[in-house]
């Protein structure tokens, strides 16, 4: 990684820190330095997330990503290298606990959407075996493009990562009522 992005990834990271104070989130900020890392750890290609959080649904690990416009290709979907993806699935298979990835690409008034990697690595290994069955080449240079369906918009302390779902409620009221009407009579 170059200087550069090394900075903007330090930036986001920070960002994501201010954002968890500013939501009374507890967190840990976990060490990237490769000596505070175990041999083992090192041998088996995993790769430690940089947040332990913990809210009132459960503990999250969670890695934080800066991507400027998101994607060169499509402004609307974030990426992820396959090695990263792979080295941050071993840290959830080395641990049993799932590992959410949050992506930003604004550090002036950041934005976070999370993505479960067991839910990454799915689409990671299905994309793997089309691209092989088409017999495409390079496959291992490719970038991995998250869609919107893998991604959630909310953290918060007493729920957890989850989206908001758009239920209009006082037109379901409405139908529930018509049901039960129904089944009175």
């Amino acid at each position: 990684m170059n200087q550069a992005n090394m900075e903007k990834a330090k930036k986001a990271e920070d960002l994501f820190m201010k954002y968890l104070n500013k939501e009374n989130i507890p967190f840990y900020r976990i060490d990237q330095n490769i000596e505070s890392q175990s041999e083992i750890y090192k041998e088996n290609n995993i790769r430690r997330p940089d947040f332990l959080i913990n809210t009132k649904n459960g503990n999250y690990y969670i890695d934080v990503k800066y991507r400027e416009d998101k994607d060169k290709l499509d402004k609307n979907r974030f990426h992820i290298d396959q090695e990263k993806i792979i080295k941050l699935y071993q840290f959830h298979k080395e641990i049993k606990q799932e590992v959410w990835i949050a992506f930003t690409d604004n550090q002036d008034d950041p934005e976070f959407y999370f993505t479960p990697i067991t839910g990454v690595y799915d689409y990671y290994k299905k994309i793997e075996k089309l691209y092989e069955e088409k017999k495409y080449e390079k496959f291992d240079k490719v970038w991995i493009h998250i869609p919107d369906s893998l991604l959630f918009e909310q953290l918060t302390l007493d729920r957890g990562i989850f989206n908001e779902n758009d239920i209009d409620y006082n037109e379901d009221v409405e139908y529930h009522k018509e049901i039960a009407v129904t089944f009175i009579n």
